[in-house]
């Protein structure tokens, strides 16, 4: 399972710049996150879509269909397998080879403060507030556009882009999926309809032993057994069942 994970980890980041091909910048709404200024970005980020339409005053009826209709079919499965985000925080995690750096509490309720602030930003100034922030953003398209446009002026925002993207890998060399566990909006959208989704990790009680090992290599840090199937952290990563001897 590791394999295929990494594998369609790979396959989400390669995914998501099929821009590079013109004819293939679909525009679409995609289930990850990833920055749609990327010069070869083929989808549009969820996030600054919901966002225009904060700052519209128009209600997302398009982005929230489809963000529905991945969301109910596999949840925050797209977090685990797909998102070129989620890759960046493994990779860095893996680098440093260790367990988290500190234990941070599980607090799964910030990324749904997060979701608000940013769509309350949106609409208030009509503008997209949390691109202007992103450390994706940073990563997959400021810093990027500014190696492909040297001769632009980019103003004091792609610094802002870059003290921002420095101290999220900063971060997710520390602490596992820290993004996605705290502060990612999409996180909060997708991890909504995990209760309703059709694929999901599934505990079977009758067989669990209580050993709590799927608890430790959670890289979401799901405190209990019972909340695994249904909280709106769980990225289906599959780690849990991985480790189950059950």
């Amino acid at each position: 399972m590791k394999r295929a994970r990494w594998t369609l980890q790979v396959a989400g980041l390669v995914l998501a710049n099929i821009g590079l091909v013109e004819f293939l910048k679909v525009g679409i709404c995609a289930p990850f996150f990833y920055c749609h200024s990327c010069p070869a970005a083929g989808f549009a980020c969820p996030i600054g879509l919901l966002q225009n339409y904060a700052a519209l005053g128009s209600f997302p009826f398009y982005a929230l269909g489809i963000l529905g209709v991945f969301a109910l079919a596999a949840g925050r499965f797209w977090c685990g397998w797909l998102c070129p985000f989620g890759t960046v925080q493994d990779v860095l995690h893996r680098i440093r080879g260790r367990r988290d750096a500190t234990q941070l509490p599980h607090t799964p309720w910030t990324k749904f403060l997060v979701l608000g602030i940013t769509l309350l930003l949106a609409w208030i100034f009509a503008d997209l507030m949390f691109c202007k922030v992103c450390p994706a953003g940073s990563l997959f398209a400021a810093i990027p556009h500014r190696f492909a446009s040297p001769e632009l002026d980019f103003g004091s925002f792609f610094y802002v882009h870059v003290a921002t993207l420095v101290i999220a890998l900063a971060a997710f060399f520390l602490i596992g999926r820290v993004w996605c566990r705290y502060l990612c909006p999409l996180g909060a959208v997708l991890g909504a309809f995990n209760r309703l989704s059709i694929i999901k990790v599934r505990v079977d009680p009758a067989r669990c032993t209580g050993c709590a090992e799927c608890l430790d290599v959670c890289p979401m840090k799901i405190t209990e057994v019972k909340d695994i199937e249904d909280c709106t952290d769980c990225i289906r990563c599959g780690r849990c069942v991985e480790a189950c001897e059950a």
